[in-house]
């Protein structure tokens, strides 16, 4: 806070005086709100609050006379107290479904109840009458707002859940069968602050919600279902199975509304129709074929920026990096990104095989790479992708030529 303060007193030329801070003040306000941004003390403020809160900062303190203005660290520390909050420290009891465990049975960091036994959480749950939950596991869990809190006492809830999976699969001589450790959370849950239960409720509807599209799809939603059907059945046989391999793990991304599995399958969806060959750096392949899909059929891309920052994070989820620093509300709303990306890929992906009488993936991929492909480097370049495009060169570049390349 002190730097951002710093480059607050360094006068301005024209072309930054509209900004109110310059080229390198800027690059600490960033840093300065990414920091934040994952403090305990302030993740209740969203990145834009955070960025908007500390450029007024930055206003107030160069309005200030010069010989006026409070010391550094005292004005810094006003404005940080003024923006934190200690954040919410709660006992959450998350509904377990299919699973019997004795009670108070502890595994990693969750306590098991059991309804029957605690009259207090029975109470709390009673309303759900039938369906309230036999077990519970107890999580306490920190956070800046509601749903980080849920969302933190899930995933510990989760783990512990996990371990016990595998205890059962690996831990008993008789055969165990899938179904017998299908078990999960219930979507059911309660809270304590101090003494006092919450009245229990969802954090999820887990049930299918029925979907009756005789009446409610819309003239033009229909026409665009009977179009992805229609390309899809033009597919020649010798394309197929890729096109499939990349609808079922659409699926899998489409039945999930965690980032960790959404972001993995969305990425290998697009790895089963965009890399056929046997590539290095495939995260620069999938960003500029993915652009040149687009580019072939006419229509526009996402940010390709992004597509590699996704590839980076699948990365680092199936190769088992732990990633502890990424914000669960960025990260989910970046999942919903690709999933959009994916499915515009794809349903692009089967316009342009159709309109080139494709025979196979390879017929694909040689049309993107002879035309579309360049015209996606072409585009990078000017908007600074140089190293995305040097990358799906290298990429492309036969094996043995690779291995010359890197020892020279």
């Amino acid at each position: 806070m002190c730097g951002l303060l710093k480059a607050a007193r360094r006068p301005l030329t024209d072309e930054w005086k509209h900004f109110d801070l310059d080229a390198d003040g800027w690059k600490v306000l960033e840093m300065l709100t990414g920091r934040l941004e994952r403090h305990l003390n302030f993740e209740h403020l969203k990145r834009d609050q955070l960025r908007a809160e500390l450029r007024n900062a930055v206003r107030s303190y160069r309005s200030s006379a010069s010989g006026k203005r409070p010391g550094l660290k005292e004005y810094a520390t006003q404005i940080l107290d003024g923006l934190a909050q200690t954040p919410m420290r709660r006992v959450v009891y998350l509904g377990v479904r299919h699973l019997k465990l004795a009670h108070t049975t502890v595994v990693g960091d969750v306590r098991f109840l059991r309804l029957s036994e605690d009259a207090d959480l029975a109470e709390s749950f009673a309303w759900f009458r039938d369906l309230a939950p036999e077990m519970v596991c107890e999580v306490e869990a920190t956070g800046g707002t509601d749903a980080l809190v849920l969302e933190r006492a899930r995933k510990t809830a989760e783990r512990a859940l996990a371990l016990v999976r595998q205890q059962i699969l690996f831990g008993f001589m008789a055969k165990i069968y899938l179904d017998q450790v299908m078990f999960g959370l219930d979507g059911k849950y309660t809270w304590r602050e101090g003494a006092d239960l919450a009245r229990a409720g969802w954090w999820r509807d887990p049930t299918p919600i029925p979907m009756d599209l005789t009446e409610l799809a819309t003239t033009e939603w229909r026409s665009a279902l009977d179009g992805l059907s229609a390309d899809y059945l033009a597919v020649a046989l010798g394309l197929r199975e890729w096109i499939d391999a990349c609808a079922d793990w659409l699926d899998v991304a489409a039945r999930s509304d965690r980032w960790p599995i959404i972001i993995p399958a969305t990425f290998s969806a697009m790895e089963a129709i965009l890399i056929p060959e046997k590539a290095r750096l495939k995260a620069a392949v999938v960003t500029v074929r993915s652009v040149a899909i687009h580019i072939a059929v006419g229509e526009s891309f996402s940010n390709p920026g992004k597509v590699m920052a996704g590839y980076q994070l699948r990365n680092d989820l199936v190769h088992g990096t732990p990633t502890s620093d990424v914000l669960d509300t960025k990260a989910t709303e970046f999942a919903e990104f690709t999933r959009q990306w994916a499915f515009d890929v794809f349903r692009y992906y089967l316009r342009l095989a159709k309109a080139i009488n494709a025979d196979g993936i390879a017929a694909v991929i040689g049309h993107l790479d002879s035309g579309p492909c360049e015209d996606a480097c072409t585009w990078l370049e000017e908007h600074g992708g140089i190293a995305v495009v040097a990358e799906y060169r290298d990429a492309l570049r036969p094996r043995n030529e690779q291995v010359v390349g890197t020892a020279a």
